[in-house]
């Protein structure tokens, strides 16, 4: 009778360490796939960014510096920036990322630079997107003259 318990209890225990083990596991590969989630979400904002790079150095200076410019000149009054939603891609599963794109110019122009008929303006785009609780900014800035 003492070996049945005996047995009982070896199989008790190997049971239990057999679930330890595959919490263990369990938790390793959540944290893999956390970095791959974290992964994804870097590469889809640097890529948005990319584009709006892209975008601002191909945009012709008359329509940069028109009144219906897509980066509004920071030093007006109104409006001094543009605030649009974008979407910046679809994670695995099917769930769509989304992000707050902010842009607007300043000027560069040196004023006591009077020899030079050049007009350089810095063009910004913010990006700012939020992944579970926490916000996160990204920006790029390109250079235009004239």
């Amino acid at each position: 009778m003492a070996q049945r318990g005996i047995m009982l209890l070896e199989v008790t225990v190997a049971l239990g360490l057999t679930i330890f083990v595959a919490l263990i596991m369990m938790k390793g590969s959540l944290l893999a796939v956390s970095g791959n989630q974290w992964t994804i979400l870097q590469t889809l904002s640097d890529a948005y960014l990319t584009r709006e790079t892209a975008l601002s150095n191909r945009v012709p200076m008359a329509d940069l510096t028109g009144p219906d410019s897509g980066w509004p000149d920071a030093s007006a009054l109104d409006p001094a920036y543009s605030i649009q939603t974008v979407t910046l891609g679809t994670l695995p599963g099917g769930r769509t990322v989304s992000g707050q794109l902010t842009r607007f110019r300043l000027s560069e122009t040196q004023v006591e630079n009077t020899d030079t008929t050049v007009s350089v303006w810095r063009l910004h785009s913010v990006l700012s997107y939020t992944v579970g609780e926490h916000q996160y900014v990204k920006s790029r800035s390109t250079l235009r003259t004239l």
